[in-house]
């Protein structure tokens, strides 16, 4: 359950560093309810592992991505109508899922 908890922190520092709202780093590590170091932790392996474009703006005191990237946690719905996704998979759709095994 600490794995979705964080899932959630994540997407709160990202809507937070979206809006250009997070404060100071001791101000948001209060709103996220983590430490400082962990913050730090957090922030570092979102810019080295992921790449986050994430910045420090001293004149607005809050964190904010250098470029509008695109970050999102969770699932969408298919885009693809019937004829697409057969066109995709050669075929029925309903043949291709009869190898769950391959997935």
């Amino acid at each position: 359950m600490k794995h979705l908890v964080d899932l959630e922190k994540l997407d709160r520092l990202d809507h937070l560093i979206r809006r250009k709202a997070t404060g100071c780093p001791d101000e948001l590590a209060k709103r996220l309810g983590i430490s400082n170091s962990t913050l730090y932790e957090i922030l570092s392996f979102l810019r080295i592992e992921m790449k986050a474009p994430i910045i420090y703006n001293r004149y607005h005191c809050s964190y904010e991505y250098e470029y509008i990237p695109k970050f999102y946690l969770g699932f969408e719905e298919d885009r693809f109508n019937r004829t697409e996704m057969q066109n995709i998979y050669g075929g029925d759709e309903d043949n291709n899922s009869d190898n769950d095994e391959d997935y």
